[in-house]
């Protein structure tokens, strides 16, 4: 039996939801999905049991989007399993390193079967280890950390499975989208609005007072309201300002507005002789892919930090000088999140804006490469999906050189696009960073077009016929 048919196997032994037996109605997948957002937020407002303190984890705010989740809750892991699980076998399904055709309906069973059985593993394993970790309150070890890290243990193990089976719910049919990106978006909207219009700092999760509430403190008071146009206080480094905040209207503008942007590429079928449509490719070609990589790598280094210093002082200090390159300003510093950190560090600034582009323009053609979205993946589907290019041979060498013209320029100015959006977003303070709100732009937008077919469905039974539905 091949690795990928003891993952599938495991995956089917797995608890499951069942696919609903009719469709539902556009009102009833929006309930759904309603009630999955509801209990995952509530999760991620649920302290675990056992745990007094969960500040080891505070700084890794962009795993945290990333990943969908919240400090020393039952939601500590968030979707990290099922994403990484999926990166992995996307990465294997488009190098060719395992037998999956995903074109193959069985196939697709198998691959899917085989992601939730890794998606378990993983489960397992981070749920060890982060309950040790948030269950070890010295250097000693003893009975009763063990204990308590075994109940914290269960929870998350219990509490991430959950919130597999909350996807799995949305993606078989019940909701709409992909459950992992429903959570994604309401954890940076969460974020975004708590740097609004929060009324309490929750320390272990760095969320400040909002904005608003602030200013409106401020103003009752008489107190000096500059700090809240540019945060320059070494006692409040996460206070949400003004500057923040018109960069965030600004950037999810200009996120928006590049996100709808594609480049037409003029094709012909092969079924319909004389007719001519287009190819669009997305202006964002690699997504906010680049800048997850970048936020996960250097986040994944301080953790890897954290935990040698249980081991060796001096390897945990040489990881924590190489991840402080990735974040700006560093981990524990005392320099405020905004504009004006650029005056107190502009070189620790430019070093961080120069690493965080160059790895954003290398994971971005890595990604094209091994995700099959390479001119010549890409030309052999146009052939096998009877397409050609009107005056050229229907070759794949020749179709994949013209490809290649549009697809890798596009892959290098959109990385470095999602690179800088990323960089400016935290250089002048955007709420939710610029990481999320790429994400977030990204989801809502895809949400908008599905909710506009399924309207369409409904409204327009004859095109569920011509669709095949």
């Amino acid at each position: 039996m091949s690795f990928i048919d003891s993952l599938a196997t495991l995956g089917q032994y797995l608890p499951a939801v069942t696919k609903p037996k009719e469709k539902p109605s556009l009102g009833q997948k929006l309930i759904w999905s309603l009630v999955a957002v509801i209990i995952y937020l509530i999760m991620a407002s649920t302290p675990l049991y056992g745990i007094t303190s969960a500040s080891f984890f505070k700084n890794l705010i962009l795993e945290q989007i990333i990943f969908a989740s919240t400090t020393g809750t039952l939601a500590q892991l968030g979707i990290g399993p099922i994403i990484t699980a999926g990166l992995i076998m996307q990465i294997l399904a488009g190098s060719k390193l395992i037998g999956i055709d995903l074109n193959d309906a069985d196939d697709r069973v198998r691959f899917t079967e085989a992601q939730k059985g890794l998606a378990f593993i993983f489960i397992l394993v981070e749920s060890a280890l982060f309950g040790y970790v948030l269950a070890r309150t010295s250097t000693t070890i003893n009975a009763s950390i063990l204990f308590t890290a075994g109940i914290v243990i269960a929870q998350l193990i219990v509490a991430t499975y959950l919130i597999l089976l909350l996807d799995e719910l949305i993606q078989k049919g019940w909701g709409l989208g992909s459950g992992v990106s429903l959570f994604i978006l309401a954890g940076v909207m969460k974020i975004m609005f708590w740097d609004m219009f929060g009324i309490a700092s929750v320390s272990s999760q760095n969320l400040p007072i909002g904005f608003f509430p602030a200013l409106f403190t401020a103003f009752a008071s008489h107190s000096d309201i500059l700090n809240l146009i540019v945060n320059t206080s070494t006692k409040n480094l996460f206070q949400p300002d003004l500057v923040g905040l018109i960069t965030t209207i600004v950037l999810i503008i200009i996120t928006i507005y590049l996100t709808t942007m594609t480049i037409e590429i003029p094709v012909t079928s092969q079924k319909l002789r004389g007719i001519r449509r287009t190819i669009p490719l997305n202006f964002l070609y690699v997504s906010s892919i680049p800048v997850i990589f970048v936020a996960v790598l250097g986040s994944d280094i301080q953790l890897f930090a954290s935990l040698a210093s249980y081991v060796s002082p001096s390897a945990s200090n040489i990881l924590n000088t190489i991840s402080g390159v990735f974040f700006f300003p560093p981990p524990n510093s005392a320099i405020p999140h905004s504009v004006y950190a650029i005056v107190l560090d502009p070189l620790g600034a430019l070093e961080y804006a120069v690493v965080f582009i160059v790895l954003s323009i290398l994971f971005g053609i890595l990604w094209v490469d091994v995700a099959g979205l390479d001119p010549a993946t890409q030309a052999q589907q146009l052939i096998e999906a009877g397409i050609e290019i009107p005056g050229v041979r229907s070759n794949p060498k020749i179709i994949e050189g013209i490809l290649a013209r549009y697809i890798y320029p596009l892959a290098l100015f959109s990385s470095i696009i999602v690179g800088l959006i990323a960089v400016f977003a935290t250089l002048l303070g955007a709420y939710g960073t610029g990481i999320g709100i790429l994400l977030a732009v990204t989801i809502a937008i895809q949400y908008y077009s599905l909710l506009a077919y399924e309207r369409s469905l409904e409204m327009y039974p004859l095109l569920k016929r011509l669709i095949g539905e």
